[in-house]
């Protein structure tokens, strides 16, 4: 049970001892952070660095919107009159103004100047897509030892807040740049932009420059979203566990529209209501990287075919590794895109719909390797269908659509659920080689159609339940249908299965012997092995 606490409990004593109220008020904040579910927690902890920062009852989006319609009726005023109201006066009529800067703290010039050289570390290896792990490990702890140490230096407000609010109008009045109105009101280092909590991202993205470097400092940070990242904007958080983007189930998606050679990398999301990050715009999103992101109850109660964590249309080169995907109504959909796209070494529990659909993909350099996904219950309204599916997507003959080494464990209770499936609808040029399944649902790896689909070197494993079905199969449910190869089980990497139906029959495989294979050649392929069971799963 969450306890929450309010100042107004002081008794008279307290009331004339306001020190001692603000420490009793931290304590008993400290306390509720501890003993609430971060989902319900109204306050920004990151007891190291930053205090507090109360969640407003307006959203960043509706603050940059307001202070948008704001500064539009400044450009269009007399400055003298600007000059002539009172501090009152003015800083009622700067409201959506203050509104949207009110938590905005200062970090002194040594302090930026201490960050600059690992800030600028991160912005050269992120931009050469060369940051590794550890290189960002390195830096972004530098940058926080600095931070923790110049702690009792950060202002909450710039000194003398009505002047400088006044004096920020002011010069949007007389026609300041962009530029030079981000940096006014954002900690940078000359190399960086520095979001902490309290900052308002699509301000930033809206008024600093296009290819801008935003290191998104440990924290939460409350129903922030961004509308048309800038070209070449990096985002880059301090780590997954330590810089947090929360939608607080109040606001639809955090990175939204055209995006073109950004990155997005260590941080998490949580609670959007829609998706994390979506990059869908007939005009193209190119040279795209997310690195070590975590989604986390993403489109809760959502339909996992419209909405999840990674929703992408008219995409090319993108990359999406190293990221985990947790309670999300499905984890990654690329549709009418073009390779490369490299889906690599990601994570997933509970990956809603699917985990990965191709949906008319085309072209060299398509990858899903390497990704390891479990179900234990649902998200979203739909059930888990099929781990991967490549639906209508071709590769090229001399470079094939490749999903291998990846593994999956657990099924949804789906008749049509599946693994794997390639040539969905039809499709050519796939390829799965080296994949693992664990009750992975009724079908382990299925080939739907299409021409020229190889499978090879998978091992699949199913206990009875009442859909089971096969563990591979071939089958013309689109024609055209040819060239589906699986090598004999003689051969250096047979598949190999330990299937039981819902029968109880052991069940290695099935071909309608319309695709090139026979059913009785397709059988003989399958190497059938007792010694398979559950722990496949832990086979390196």
């Amino acid at each position: 049970m969450c306890y929450i606490f309010s100042r107004s409990f002081t008794g008279r004593y307290l009331m004339k001892n306001p020190r001692l109220i603000n420490i009793i008020f931290a304590l008993l904040m400290a306390l509720l952070f501890l003993s609430c579910d971060s989902s319900s927690t109204e306050s920004v902890f990151s007891a190291d660095v930053f205090e507090p920062v109360s969640l407003s009852a307006i959203s960043p989006s509706s603050q940059f919107n307001n202070l948008l319609d704001f500064l539009d009726q400044v450009a269009d005023m007399d400055p003298d009159d600007i000059r002539q109201q009172n501090d009152e006066e003015f800083l009622e009529f700067a409201r959506p103004f203050t509104d949207f800067w009110g938590h905005t703290r200062r970090f002194g010039q040594i302090t930026l100047q201490d960050i600059s050289q690992p800030l600028a570390s991160l912005k050269e290896k992120s931009r050469q897509g060369s940051l590794s792990g550890e290189d960002h490990k390195r830096y972004a702890l530098q940058v926080r030892d600095v931070l923790t140490s110049s702690r009792s230096q950060l202002r909450d407000r710039v000194d003398d807040f009505e002047q400088s609010v006044r004096e920020l109008v002011l010069n949007w009045n007389q026609n300041q740049s962009p530029a030079e109105f981000c940096a006014a009101l954002y900690n940078q280092t000359g190399e960086a932009t520095l979001l902490i909590p309290g900052d308002n991202f699509e301000a930033a993205n809206y008024f600093c420059p296009e290819d801008s470097f935003y290191f998104i400092t440990e924290g939460v940070h409350f129903r922030q979203s961004v509308t048309l990242p800038g070209k070449g904007t990096h985002w880059v958080g301090a780590g997954t566990d330590l810089t947090i983007l929360d939608g607080y189930h109040q606001t639809e998606t955090a990175f939204i529209g055209r995006v073109n050679s950004s990155s997005f990398q260590q941080f998490t999301l949580q609670h959007y209501q829609l998706t994390g990050i979506e990059m869908v715009d007939r005009l193209g999103n190119s040279d795209i990287e997310i690195i070590s992101v975590t989604f986390r109850n993403i489109g809760d109660g959502m339909n996992g075919q419209e909405y999840g964590a990674v929703k992408a249309e008219w995409v090319e080169n993108v990359t999406i590794r190293d990221s985990h995907f947790e309670n999300v109504s499905s984890a990654i959909r690329f549709m009418n895109s073009r390779g490369p796209l490299h889906v690599e070494g990601n994570s997933s529990i509970n990956p809603g719909r699917n985990f990965f659909q191709c949906d008319k993909c085309f072209g060299e350099g398509i990858r899903i390797l390497q990704n390891t996904m479990e179900f234990t219950e649902r998200f979203g309204t739909d059930p888990l269908e099929d781990y991967i599916n490549i639906f209508m997507s071709e590769g090229e003959p001399d470079d094939w659509i490749e999903v291998n080494y990846n593994r999956a464990r657990g099924h949804d209770g789906s008749l049509s659920g599946s693994f794997i499936i390639l040539a969905d609808a039809g499709g050519r040029y796939q390829k799965a080689v080296g994949n693992i399944g664990v009750n992975p649902g009724q079908v382990g790896i299925g080939v739907a159609g299409g021409d020229y689909i190889k499978v090879e070197g998978n091992i699949m494993y199913s206990e009875p339940w009442f859909g089971s079905n096969v563990a591979y199969y071939s089958i013309d449910f689109e024609m055209p249908c040819s060239n589906h190869i699986f090598p004999g089980s003689a051969a250096a990497n047979p598949n190999i299965a330990n299937w039981t139906s819902a029968a109880g029959n052991l069940n290695r495989s099935w071909s309608t012997g319309l695709c090139g294979i026979s059913h009785h050649a397709l059988r003989d392929s399958i190497l059938e092995s007792s010694e398979v069971g559950p722990d496949i799963w832990y086979l390196p």
